[in-house]
């Protein structure tokens, strides 16, 4: 099998959608839940419109999306339906009384109004997941997952029992949710380490996307480098990311950093005396500055991002060409340009990124030499093997961002308590599934990505803690021959994740 056009230049966009499980109904509105909150109005609600708004112009999106089962998970939960609403509701209210207080803002105030009432108005007759799997069945988007709670995998290298789990039961929460299982897998933080090819391939995976280091730096780099799949011995096909082209809207002097764009950090609330944030104050997320790039912001202006937009779209599509042309003199073939993202950044901190992913998408549809294609496109196509060096997207390509001094400690605690864990997986009972559950969340990338960067230390650490202290009870009761059903009970109904997790764990063998 080849590729239909091998004489185009071919882009393929890859957004990872990812948030770690929060939740605790016993608080009002916490800033740890607003994260998704924020996201559903101004990230995952924008590209189901987006990809809508194409296919209305007999335009296919021609994107993919990975979606982790954390996320997947909270999506589909009531609470979390009911609680997204109380926050538009929230943001409002505050939007009306800030009104009053500065006349400047009430044109900043009136377009966010509008913004967050339309979404109100889209959950209340919509749910994304079901836009999604409607727009995957249509092949508009290619959906593909991720591990089960997005843990940096190469820290699991020496429990491959572990690794096992997370990876079944992430294409397990996929498939309870779609129907299907997807042939891409997503390595969470794009961690690769020797061997995991196999992991995948043993569950019925075609493909997985890597960063360009792990090609670049292999002891037999391919005829075409980064720019065309490649496949390792085991039969994964590898899809090498493009950092050129990607950091022109990743880094931070790309795209994003326009001055009349809005800001993503500052909160309007700090505006309000009465609401001035303090300890006990959270903020929900009102955002009515433009960059400006300095302290003194001015407030957003919609009315002229669209042509900002465009010039960026233009910009890119040119650098596209140029970099093209760069490895055409190189390899005598086309590109095949992989720019995979958080898919968070379209949106939620880049405000104008669907905008600038629809007029991407728009312009790139009217253009005889460059198309959009979908990772499964490219299963088939004749790729050399390579031997891959291991990576991830964090700093300096290495494995630092998630093992460090600062983080050392948690990640010798998980390998303690996996350790024992594994003692005790041929019980098979709710206490043990229950500590599965405590001990997946326990290793979220997000806890020790945190930590490492200094964001949201506390709330990382007092997360890492909680989950590792209760697998750690759980675990002494298990040795015991204890049981305690109430803890049982409480833990799920505060973290109501993995219900078909005793399925998965008959699945694997020690």
């Amino acid at each position: 099998m080849s590729l239909e056009h091998p004489d185009k230049i071919k882009i393929c966009i890859i957004l990872h959608a990812h948030l770690p499980f929060v939740c605790d109904s016993s608080r009002d509105l916490q800033l740890e839940e607003i994260w998704l909150y924020q996201n559903i109005a101004e990230c995952y609600i924008p590209l189901v419109m987006m990809c809508n708004s194409l296919l209305k112009k007999n335009i296919q999106p021609s994107i993919a999306l990975s979606l982790s089962p954390t996320l997947i998970t909270m999506l589909q939960q009531d609470y979390y339906k009911h609680r997204f609403k109380q926050w538009c509701l929230q943001l409002c209210e505050f939007s009306d009384i800030l009104k009053k207080h500065n006349r400047k803002a009430v044109k900043a105030l009136h377009f966010y109004d509008a913004f967050i009432t339309d979404r109100l108005h889209y959950i209340e007759n919509n749910d994304v997941l079901d836009e999604l799997q409607y727009l995957a069945c249509n092949n508009a988007v290619e959906l593909l997952t991720t591990a089960a709670t997005h843990p940096f995998m190469p820290l699991l290298r020496h429990f491959p029992y572990m690794m096992r789990l997370q990876i079944k039961l992430g294409i397990d929460t996929f498939y309870s949710r779609f129907g299907y299982k997807p042939d891409g897998f997503w390595l969470p933080e794009m961690g690769y380490c020797y061997g995991m090819d196999s992991y995948l391939i043993d569950e019925n995976i075609n493909y997985t996307i890597v960063n360009d280091k792990s090609i670049l730096l292999s002891n037999d780099v391919p005829r075409y480098g980064n720019f065309f799949p490649s496949v390792t011995k085991s039969g994964l096909m590898v899809l090498p990311r493009d950092t050129v082209l990607s950091m022109k809207i990743w880094s931070g002097q790309g795209y994003p950093r326009n001055p009349y764009y809005r800001e993503f950090h500052r909160d309007a609330l700090y505006e309000l005396k009465e609401l001035s944030p303090t300890p006990d104050t959270t903020l929900l997320g009102l955002k009515i500055y433009a960059v400006t790039g300095s302290d003194d912001k001015k407030y957003y202006n919609p009315d002229c991002i669209p042509e900002i937009v465009s010039k960026q779209v233009d910009d890119f599509i040119d650098t596209i060409y140029k970099r093209s042309e760069q490895v055409a003199n190189i390899t005598n073939k086309p590109p095949v340009f992989i720019l995979p993202f958080d898919a968070e950044l379209f949106g939620h901190w880049w405000f104008e990124g669907p905008l600038f992913l629809e007029l991407l998408i728009e312009k790139i549809a009217q253009l005889h030499d460059v198309e959009l294609i979908m990772p499964s496109d490219l299963l088939g196509s004749e790729c050399a093997t390579v031997d891959l060096v291991e990576s991830s997207w964090g700093k300096q390509a290495d494995f630092s961002t998630w093992y460090n001094p600062l983080v050392r400690r948690n990640a010798a605690m998980l390998d303690e308590i996996m350790y024992e864990f594994l003692q005790y997986v041929n019980l098979k009972n709710e206490m043990l599934y229950q500590c599965a559950r405590e001990i997946l969340l326990a290793m979220a990338s997000d806890w020790l990505f945190m930590i490492s960067t200094g964001s949201y230390t506390d709330y990382a650490g007092r997360r890492f803690s909680e989950h590792s202290d209760v697998a750690r009870t759980l675990l002494t009761m298990l040795n015991n021959n204890e049981s305690n059903e109430t803890l049982i009970h409480e833990r799920y109904k505060k973290y109501p994740i993995f219900p078909t997790i005793d399925r998965v764990l008959t699945q694997i063998e020690l």
